[in-house]
C-alpha cells in the first residue's frame, strides 16, 4: 500500500529520464502503426473510384513518406 511507506518514495532521476525515453519510443511506433493501418483502410476505400493500381500507388508513396517522416523524427 502507498500510505504504508509515510511519505513519498525517492526516484532517481535517471530511472525517471529512461522510462521517459521508454515512452516516447512506444508513442513513435504505436503512432507509426495508426498511420500504417489507416493509409492500408484508405487503399482499401479508394479502389472503388481509382481502381487497384492507383490505389496501390498512393499507398506505397504514402509509406514511403510515412518511412521518411519516421527516419526525420517528424511522427
Amino acid at each position: 500500500m502507498a500510505s504504508a511507506h509515510g511519505g513519498a518514495v525517492a526516484v532517481s532521476d535517471v530511472v525517471v529520464k529512461e522510462h521517459a525515453e521508454g515512452w516516447h519510443a512506444f508513442t513513435r511506433f504505436v503512432t507509426a502503426g495508426i498511420i500504417a493501418v489507416v493509409l492500408l483502410l484508405l487503399m482499401f476505400l479508394a479502389h472503388f473510384a481509382l481502381g487497384w493500381g492507383f490505389s496501390m500507388f498512393l499507398m506505397i508513396v504514402g509509406d514511403i513518406i510515412l518511412v521518411l517522416a519516421l527516419l526525420l523524427g517528424k511522427v
